[in-house]
């Protein structure tokens, strides 16, 4: 059979290539047809999967990666809550009604906090006698004056309470409601100690060695040797919690401890009047006092709302859910996707981290290709010792991890911006009489004056990163309380625009 030759010179090799054969049969035919429109739909297929990457590639390139750096208690998770609501109303009130339990858990743990202590008090003043009578959180019973006056309680150490109803202090199911909660909540709901912490696991930085002198470890040992783990998804927390969202009517009881959300809620609205009177009794205030007793920072927030919290019907507020404390363990991710103006549909992975000396080392795989940190350093702690180490001052431990952030060649490229943090509780603080002189050495005469002190701190902040940045970077400083919606929303809107700016600079777009 003759070759068959071209019948023009310009025709197209390839169409001449995919012409069916001169004698082809319809069975043929219909052979290659199908196998052709097989190839065609496996090519188109291959043709969206690229195209998909690259638009996965463009817009992973286009997000900004935020990270929330600080020890323990320092407000970060509190900052990423006002990012949420700030710039992403609607999927934060759909989110809000899931931190009931949480806030419920720490007024619990508060007025239990507060019945140890008066359980102590009263062991004391037998002399370090028998407790069988004396633990008032197991006994549903209270002195019949109405008060938890010592008096009364001295009078009623034989264990003889009143029996009258409407007299009974009905706290002690709240006992077991703490515990069913903080089942229910995880391990985020027991703070570290130094009594739960091993100090060979601890480091001070991200970057340092142990307090054994060896290399920092990995961060998937340390999550292992810490017991603690880090969830890479904002959504994988709130499912490792067993946190829902929606109505409390429709709302599931607890998958991990059986336990009956609205049970719970229950119980504490029976106990609506007697957390009053515990709370606003001012021999309970002399008593705490006296006794040094550090509840939460939110915990007279709580106490003082307890009519609206202690409610069948409650629904937590936004002032509610930024005051409350739940510990992150690991490194949580959450994708805050902006819902208005011209940011709208713009996403930012910001990263909350552990704070504790424990969870440190695990930081140190995310500071790769970070954009920015945003660095809490709570100001008001100058007369405190971190929970997990107490032979350490938690302003001083702060100004170490500053230092080792704003010193690393790692984070070079990185914006930093500094939360002078808690500036609310420092002004309490030092109108309550204490001297900020007598921790901070270096103070001298100054006025014992929250706005002086703050310009103090906030000059050494800035004088760390001026002479330990590897090159020359611009300082952002600043005061705020974090629980204050408002104004911090104002402060991140203006650090939203900043980050922008530097991050379309690094891409030699503007």
């Amino acid at each position: 059979m003759p070759v068959p030759r071209l019948s023009n010179e310009g025709d197209d090799p390839l169409s001449i290539f995919m012409k069916p054969p001169p004698y082809e049969t319809d069975e043929e035919r219909t052979d290659r047809l199908r196998r052709e429109a097989e190839e065609k739909r496996v090519s188109d297929q291959i043709d969206e999967y690229i195209k998909a990457e690259r638009a996965a590639m463009k817009k992973k390139r286009s997000d900004i990666k935020l990270l929330l750096l600080g020890q323990s208690e320092s407000g970060k998770s509190t900052t990423l809550k006002n990012f949420q609501l700030t710039f992403a109303p609607k999927a934060w009130r759909e989110e809000r009604t899931s931190w009931r339990a949480v806030i419920q858990f720490n007024l619990v743990r508060s007025v239990n906090t507060i019945l140890d202590v008066l359980s102590k008090e009263m062991l004391s003043a037998l002399g370090g006698g028998s407790t069988a009578h004396l633990n008032i959180a197991q006994s549903s019973s209270r002195p019949p004056s109405g008060s938890w006056s010592m008096d009364a309680l001295d009078a009623n150490l034989d264990g003889n309470f009143s029996s009258d109803d409407e007299q009974e202090l009905r706290l002690a199911p709240l006992r077991s409601v703490e515990c069913d909660l903080k089942t229910f909540l995880g391990a985020g709901s027991t703070e570290v100690t130094a009594s739960t912490s091993d100090i060979s696991q601890m480091v001070a930085t991200p970057f340092d060695i142990d307090y054994r002198g060896s290399a920092p470890p990995s961060a998937s040992l340390t999550r292992r040797r810490t017991n603690e783990f880090a969830v890479r998804s904002h959504a994988a927390w709130k499912r490792s919690l067993g946190m829902h969202t929606g109505s409390s009517k429709t709302r599931p009881s607890s998958p991990k401890a059986g336990l009956d959300l609205d049970g719970a809620t229950e119980v504490i609205a029976g106990c609506k009047d007697d957390i009053k009177m515990l709370w606003h009794d001012p021999l309970i205030q002399e008593l705490l006092k006296r006794r040094g007793v550090k509840l939460g920072d939110s915990a007279a927030y709580y106490f003082h709302h307890v009519d609206r919290i202690a409610n069948r019907k409650y629904e937590p507020s936004d002032d509610d859910v930024l005051r409350a404390r739940l510990r992150t363990l690991g490194v949580q991710e959450h994708k805050l996707v902006f819902e208005h103006s011209a940011d709208a549909g713009s996403t930012w992975c910001i990263y909350d981290v552990g704070g504790s000396r424990t969870s440190r080392a695990a930081w140190l795989p995310f500071f790769d290709d970070a954009h920015a940190i945003l660095f809490l350093a709570p100001i008001n702690c100058f007369d405190e010792q971190l929970a997990e180490d107490p032979r350490v001052n938690r302003l001083q431990d702060s100004m170490i991890l500053w230092k080792s952030i704003v010193s690393s060649k790692l984070l070079t490229g990185c914006s930093i911006v500094l939360f002078l943090n808690k500036y609310d509780l420092l002004v309490k603080k030092l109108q309550s009489g204490v001297q900020a002189r007598d921790f901070v050495t270096n103070y001298g005469d100054r006025e014992n004056d929250a706005a002086v002190f703050a310009k103090y701190m906030r000059g050494k902040f800035k004088t760390l990163l001026k002479d330990l940045s590897p090159k020359p970077r611009p300082f952002y400083g600043f005061l705020t309380s974090v629980i204050d919606q408002q104004n911090t929303g104002l402060t991140l809107s203006y650090l939203r625009d900043g980050i922008l700016r530097e991050h379309l600079k690094k891409a030699e777009i503007v």
